[in-house]
């Protein structure tokens, strides 16, 4: 997706060719902030605008403004999830990034109906970082994926 970046935000740009016209909206803050232009030069224009009239509407409202997200975050994993998801990726045929991806895209949208509001989990064999118990809140229509995760990962439940 292309996007128009300014102070931080992120912009969608879309076309309209009933009304032959680009458009978009801030990404990534709750509320529906949008521009419109004829041209890549007045979108843009729009969309400095629109992100200076948010920044605008926050102050007077005492609120904090929210920022758009990149798309891009690191995450720290032990050596051996890393093989593992190596490997995985592999046997799929993708690359990490997508796999990790499809992986996040599943565990964000994935509806179940399961009764348990948590999960205790512990690394097993070696542990990465001190070997304590970790203690994970996962919500109910998300604990059918976590525990295929923890298995494929190695993990036990406890």
């Amino acid at each position: 997706m292309k996007t128009l970046k300014y102070k931080g935000y992120l912009g969608s740009i879309e076309f309209s060719a009933e009304d032959n016209l680009l458009f978009g909206e801030i990404l990534g803050i709750d509320g529906l902030v949008n521009y419109e232009g004829k041209t890549m030069q007045e979108l843009t224009k729009s969309f400095h605008e629109a992100v200076e009239d948010y920044l605008a509407f926050c102050t007077d409202h005492g609120l904090k403004p929210q920022k758009s997200f990149s798309g891009m975050f690191n995450v720290r994993i032990a050596p051996d999830t890393h093989r593992n998801i190596a490997n995985m990726a592999a046997e799929a045929g993708i690359s990490i990034n997508a796999f990790v991806r499809k992986a996040l895209d599943e565990a964000v949208s994935y509806d179940s109906h399961c009764l348990e509001p948590t999960m205790l989990m512990e690394p097993e064999g070696p542990a990465y970082g001190s070997g304590n118990v970790v203690t994970f809140q996962i919500p109910e229509r998300d604990l059918v994926f976590a525990r295929e995760l923890a298995s494929r990962l190695g993990w036990v439940e406890v």
